[in-house]
């Protein structure tokens, strides 16, 4: 594993380049009728910059060692009792993609499209993790996507005490 000061630095600077990328979005949803609230933007930023972490923590950019030396574990729950540190890990990693899908997106707001996101965007790292440090574990993909779905709970939850305590209030 990278050490967290390269992580860190590795994450901002890949930020560098998504960002005037942003920007022109935004501008040009508000040129086209379509403006976005300023917590909105604001968390499509911080999302993106969980989306390198993401990356950078799973290797990907990683290129002083490309090169396809697949390490596959293809046994269902083999090792998660054994390495419980890296399967919660794992479930941590994934749920802030769940929780903030369906708060950017109407696209997500149901289930299956966080669970199918969930699942191709860890399967998406798994691969090309075979080209690279790392290996490629089946545990991986079934934790990330649950971690996605407890992230998803936890946005659902959140909006609707967030309504709760709006009626509340008026």
């Amino acid at each position: 594993m990278l050490p967290i000061s390269d992580i860190i630095i590795r994450s901002i600077s890949g930020y560098v380049f998504i960002v005037p990328i942003l920007i022109l979005y935004f501008l040009y949803l508000r040129k086209s009728g379509r403006e976005q609230s300023l917590l909105h933007i604001a968390a499509v930023f911080v999302f993106c910059y969980y989306l390198f972490g993401i990356l950078t923590v799973a290797g990907i950019g990683y290129t002083s060692t490309i090169s396809f030396r697949p390490k596959i574990s293809i046994i269902p729950f083999c090792g998660m009792i054994s390495g419980p540190i890296d399967t919660i890990l794992n479930l941590v990693l994934f749920v802030p993609l769940g929780f903030f899908l369906p708060l950017l997106y109407k696209k997500y707001q149901h289930i299956k499209n966080v669970i199918l996101t969930g699942f191709l965007f860890s399967l998406s790292i798994e691969i090309v993790q075979m080209f690279g440090w790392g290996a490629t574990d089946i545990n991986d993909l079934i934790i990330n996507t649950v971690g996605a779905c407890l992230g998803y709970l936890l946005s659902v939850s959140y909006t609707h005490l967030r309504a709760h305590e709006t009626k509340a209030n008026l």
